[in-house]
């Protein structure tokens, strides 16, 4: 049982790997790969949640999406407190820690 769950777990991380931002903080790189990374999570997220709102899922498929949602929120709150520690080390600091805006406000009919 031990040697399932941590092929499991190591089949996750590497799932998620793609979301680690290699380049150091202080690099004009880190923000390129940060975007890329955060644009990607953020993306998905919507997709899942227009996917879960307009199509007939099977309980499963519900359940996985679901699922998938509360992860990519998790990389999305990852990627915006690597972004906050980047900008603190510039001697940048947000006041506002909630922005008005809000991916539930987002409709895109494709």
């Amino acid at each position: 049982m031990k040697n399932t769950l941590d092929l499991n777990l190591i089949e996750e991380l590497s799932n998620l790997e793609f979301f680690i931002v290699k380049s150091p903080v202080s690099s004009q790189e880190f923000w390129k790969e940060w975007q890329e990374k955060y644009s990607r999570a953020f993306i998905s997220k919507i997709a899942i949640k227009k996917l879960l709102k307009t199509k007939k899922l099977s309980y499963e498929d519900m359940v996985r999406y679901k699922t998938l949602l509360e992860i990519y929120e998790d990389v999305v709150f990852f990627l915006e407190n690597l972004k906050r520690l980047a900008l603190n080390l510039r001697g940048v600091f947000e006041t506002n820690e909630n922005p008005e805006f809000d991916d539930e406000d987002i409709d895109l009919d494709f």
